[in-house]
């Protein structure tokens, strides 16, 4: 089996590329599928076998066999979804929307087009894409961006954002001819939601170079939907209106050649310069000339859609103005017969997608009855399976905890141990500065005494003798003395007094030292050679402070000042 293994993943896979695009599977989707049907899957790598699903699964689907066209659809993006990069993905998403498309599930198509359109754009911000992989990205995120603005101008919903992303990402690709398609959509759907200004200043530029452009068709269309913009608008005079028509190339319109072939006879389209006069004529109040241009644009049209039932209205308008209020009805009457008549159409297409649709889904029913059986049974084994695995993995972690527990115990014995060490080493710690304390402080008393000695030995008895003595035993070294030795037997308040009430002066400190010593006030008064009122004045305002203070410690504080 190794041997077999590596021989299979060894194989060569044919890396050429699928010859068939996605535009041949849309529009010749039998020539299609006999293409794909002729290359064998198996000899492709993985990325042309997932292209290959993608549009296998549109060519079936754009020949109506949706049923199997979602499952090769299903099979490519999957692999995208998994190994794809967002450029590669964005393409299979595009290519996924125009399936559901022709399938009329509009909702679907709209989403995929959506992603698509975010990964593009997620691709190119990356900045790690080759020149000629940024150049199909870049061309796919235009095509994407124009056809969201069509579907939804189609379905009347606000194709502005999508026209003007389309415009954005034509002119950040350099493609200068897809930019003026988008400009004149933007601007049909500017002026769709009633905003004619702004359809007119979208469509200012391919106005200024409508003379430069090559495809002339197309130039003369921009010239006439400037035309009706400003129509609408009513910021042109009649004389400028009919001067601006007169402009326009006639003979280019009935002639010139269309994108893919020579003009037809039979293309509606063209007379969009006859309904543009009609409207023209009709705010001139030129009447015999829009009546002219309605019928011609009428008997043209076999067929009717939304776009060009409102032709009726204006006819009836016309007519009315006209005073023919009969032929005006009529063409009332003929307003709404297409209109229900289109309703029926419409409605018949919906009931037809909801029969496709309910027998995709019997179909698949039954399908998935067909595996039920199968899957009780691999469900009941599993099942089995995971029970005898579950009691296992119990038991192992049954045994598990009881050696976490035997674990804890051990732990918390030591943690217990280590706090108990942690303890005693801090109080041995804190014995032996106190005795080093307590050290410097005898010493610092034998030293007074030393020089308490050598000066009666010296002075002997007399005034100098006092006043001597009186030095020593009030002289700042005694003083500091004192005060360590307050701060050693108060559980260290002077300190705390000092960090937790900074500011105070050194006179201050010592005093409250004093007073935290067990001083009177008539001992305070002579050490630091005060009066006695001073020595309460003093007392009262530091306790107040102490009072008014956010100390820690002021409880303690306090109460040793009482």
């Amino acid at each position: 089996m190794v041997v077999v293994l590596l021989a299979a993943g060894c194989s060569h896979r044919e890396r050429g590329g699928i010859s068939v695009d996605g535009f041949l599977a849309v529009e010749h989707p039998d020539s299609a599928r006999r293409l794909l049907q002729r290359i064998d899957p198996e000899r492709l790598s993985r990325d042309d076998r997932a292209r290959w699903s993608l549009i296998m699964g549109l060519a079936e689907v754009s020949s109506g066999d949706t049923l199997a066209g979602k499952k090769f659809l299903d099979r490519g993006m999957r692999y995208y979804d998994r190994h794809g990069s967002d450029s590669e993905r964005a393409a299979a998403w595009y290519t996924y929307a125009q399936a559901h498309v022709r399938t009329g599930n509009l909702e679907e198509g709209i989403r995929g087009y959506t992603e698509s359109a975010i990964l593009a754009e997620k691709a190119l911000a990356s900045k790690r894409l080759d020149d000629s992989l940024r150049k199909r990205t870049e061309t796919l995120l235009v095509a994407v961006y124009h056809t969201l603005g069509l579907l939804y101008f189609e379905q009347g919903y606000d194709a502005v954002e999508p026209f003007a992303k389309a415009v954005e990402a034509a002119r950040a690709n350099g493609n200068t001819e897809q930019e003026g398609y988008s400009r004149f959509m933007l601007a049909s759907a500017h002026c769709a939601a009633g905003d004619y200004r702004k359809a007119v200043e979208e469509l200012s530029p391919l106005v200024a170079a409508a003379d430069t452009i090559p495809f002339r068709y197309f130039a003369q269309q921009i010239r006439l939907q400037n035309l009706v913009f400003h129509t609408y608008l009513e910021d042109w005079t009649p004389a400028q209106l009919l001067a601006a028509r007169d402009s326009i190339d006639l003979e280019v319109i009935r002639k010139a050649p269309l994108s893919y072939g020579t003009a037809a006879s039979e293309d509606t389209g063209r007379s969009f310069y006859d309904v543009a006069s009609a409207i023209i004529f009709q705010q001139d109040g030129q009447l015999d000339s829009a009546r002219y241009y309605i019928e011609m644009s009428l008997d043209c049209r076999d067929t009717f859609h939304q776009g060009d039932v409102g032709l009726f209205n204006l006819a009836a308008g016309i007519y009315h103005d006209l005073g023919d209020d009969a032929r005006a009805y009529d063409y009332m009457q003929q307003y709404v017969s297409v209109k229900d008549s289109l309703f029926e159409v419409q409605r018949g297409a919906q009931v037809a997608e909801l029969e496709r649709r309910y027998r995709t889904a019997n179909e698949v029913a039954l399908r998935e009855a067909s595996l039920r059986y199968r899957i009780w049974i691999l469900g009941l084994a599993a099942v089995l399976v995971a029970m005898a695995a579950g009691w296992a993995v119990v038991s192992y972690r049954r045994k598990l905890c009881r050696r976490d527990e035997q674990l804890s115990e051990s732990l918390a014995l030591l943690d217990s141990y280590r706090e108990s060490h942690d303890s005693l080493t801090s109080r041995l710690d804190a014995s032996d500065a106190r005795e080093a304390a307590v050290k410097r402080l005898l010493e610092g008393r034998v030293a007074a005494v030393r020089d308490i000695a050598a000066t009666c030995y010296t002075y002997g008895e007399g005034e100098r003798l006092m006043a001597k003595m009186r030095d020593l035993a009030l002289s700042p070294a005694m003083l500091a003395d004192v005060v360590d030795m307050a701060d050693l037997y108060s559980d260290r308040a002077v300190t705390r007094l000092r960090e937790q009430l900074p500011g105070w002066t050194a006179r201050n400190y010592d005093f409250a030292a004093l007073v935290i010593a067990g001083f009177t006030p008539q001992e305070i008064c002579v050490m630091l050679d005060m009066s006695l009122n001073s020595v309460y004045s003093l007392k009262s305002k530091l306790k107040r402070r102490i009072a008014e203070s956010d100390a820690a410690d002021r409880e303690l504080l306090l109460g040793l000042f009482s």
